[in-house]
C-alpha cells in the first residue's frame, strides 16, 4: 500500500510546496509538476471535470507526486466520489462552523471515525481491498470572517487536519482590493495569524497560497506548513508574457527591409 508522502512530510514538520493545476491537460503535471510536494487539483474554480481530476491524479501518480483534489462542494455523495480517485488530500471549500466540518468528516473518513460508504475501483486498483487504512488528509477551507473567529472549534474537530487559509475570498469580505499581497495588510496578517494557532493548537497544520517569496517567508514564520506557490496559468502567462516582450524588443530593433539581402530580413 503506498505511503501518504504528504502527511509523513508534514507529520516531519517539514514545509510542503504545492502548484495549482486548473486546467484539464495532463502534460501540465507531467512537464511542470516535477520538484513541487503536491499538485492542487481543482475541481472548485478549475476547467475540471470529475473525468478531469481522475486524470490529473493518474498523471501525478505516474510522475510521484501527492495530489490534493479541492472538490467542488461538501455533499455526502461528492466527497466520497472523489476520495475514491485515490488523492493524498481532500479540500473542502466554504467551511464555516464545526457542525460542518464535522460532516465533511462523516464523508471523507470510513468508520469508526467516519461514515464513508466502501468502494471505488481506483483506490482498490492501487492500493488493494484494505485502501480504507491509506491515511486520507482532511483539508478545510477558512474563508469567511465567521470561519476565522470559528476556526479553534473547526480545527478541534476530530479527523480535521488542516486549516487552508483562503486569502482571495477574505479579502473579498474583508473590502481589501484582490490585488494586494497578504503581507501588504494587517487585517489579512492578523486573520491568517489566527488561523494557523488554531491549527497548531488542535494539533493539525495551517495551508494557505504563499503568492510571493516574502509571503512564504512571513506565512512559514506564523507556523504555516503547507504552502501553494502558484498556478500553471500564471506560470504559464508570466513566462509567455516575458518571452513575448524579449521578441518584441527584438522586432521593435530590427533595421533594414526585410529580405533586402543586407539586414537578414524575417520570414
Amino acid at each position: 500500500m503506498r505511503k501518504n508522502q504528504l502527511l509523513e512530510k508534514l507529520r516531519a514538520d517539514q514545509v510542503v510546496l504545492g502548484l495549482t493545476n486548473m486546467y484539464p491537460a495532463s502534460g501540465i503535471i507531467e512537464g511542470m509538476g516535477r520538484g513541487w510536494d503536491f499538485i492542487w487539483i481543482d475541481g472548485q474554480h478549475g476547467e475540471m471535470s470529475y473525468d478531469s481530476c481522475l486524470h490529473a491524479t493518474q498523471a501525478c501518480t505516474a510522475t510521484g507526486i501527492d495530489s490534493l483534489i479541492r472538490v467542488p462542494g461538501d455533499e455526502y455523495s461528492t466527497l466520497g466520489r472523489f476520495a475514491d480517485l485515490a488523492p493524498a488530500a481532500i479540500m473542502v471549500p466554504m467551511v464555516e462552523t464545526p457542525e460542518q466540518a464535522q460532516a465533511i468528516v462523516q464523508g471523507l473518513h470510513f468508520p469508526p471515525l467516519g461514515n464513508r460508504s466502501y468502494g471505488g475501483r481506483r483506490v482498490i486498483d492501487l492500493d488493494g481491498r484494505e485502501f480504507y487504512k491509506r491515511e486520507l488528509l482532511v483539508v478545510v477551507q477558512i474563508e469567511t470572517l465567521g470561519a476565522v473567529e470559528r476556526a479553534e472549534a473547526i480545527a478541534a474537530v476530530e479527523g480535521v487536519d488542516v486549516l487552508f487559509f483562503g486569502p482571495d475570498d477574505m479579502k473579498m469580505r474583508m473590502g481589501i482590493p484582490i490585488n494586494t499581497q497578504i503581507t501588504d495588510h494587517p487585517k489579512l496578517s492578523e486573520a491568517l495569524e489566527k488561523t494557523a494557532t488554531a491549527a497548531r493548537n488542535a494539533g493539525g497544520w495551517a495551508a494557505t497560497v504563499a503568492g510571493t517569496p516574502a509571503g512564504l517567508e512571513m506565512t512559514m514564520g506564523m507556523g504555516y506548513r503547507m504552502l501553494v506557490g502558484g498556478g500553471d496559468i500564471g506560470f504559464l502567462r508570466t513566462l509567455s508574457a516575458s518571452r513575448l516582450a524579449e521578441f518584441r524588443g527584438v522586432l521593435e530593433g530590427f533595421q533594414g527591409d526585410p529580405g533586402d539581402g543586407e539586414s537578414g530580413g524575417v520570414y
